[in-house]
């Protein structure tokens, strides 16, 4: 009987935190913050790709927002640079020579086996 009470009890405060959310709306978004701007004023293209973010599906059709991820992509991707040379890694290192001090090879039984 309890548990009904209960479940009865939250289903209706969902009921009015929703009509109070409706009444009232919802909130205005955010402004952007000063933090983000002083980040862009530092270098023109990511303030033109924030501008090109702002324009939406009307970026895709601008010719300035498509520099600007080519140039991005350029960057990222570094076009033209020659990969650096890499030192083989070894996944599987040789193990001890048989007869080290605390090795056990795989053809001899271990003491617990006995």
């Amino acid at each position: 009987m309890a548990a009904r009470i209960a479940a009865m009890a939250f289903v209706m405060l969902a009921i009015a935190v929703t009509a109070v959310q409706i009444k009232h709306g919802d909130p205005k978004p955010a402004a952007p913050s000063s933090s983000s701007t002083v980040i862009v004023d530092g270098d023109p293209l990511r303030a033109e790709l924030s501008r090109c973010q702002l324009l939406g599906e009307a970026g895709a059709h601008d010719a300035g927002c498509l520099r600007a991820w080519a140039e991005n992509r350029r960057r990222f991707l570094r076009l033209g640079a020659q990969p650096s040379e890499r030192s083989p890694v070894q996944m599987f290192p040789n193990p001890p020579p048989n007869g080290a001090p605390g090795t056990v090879s795989a053809d001899q039984p271990k003491s617990e086996d006995k």
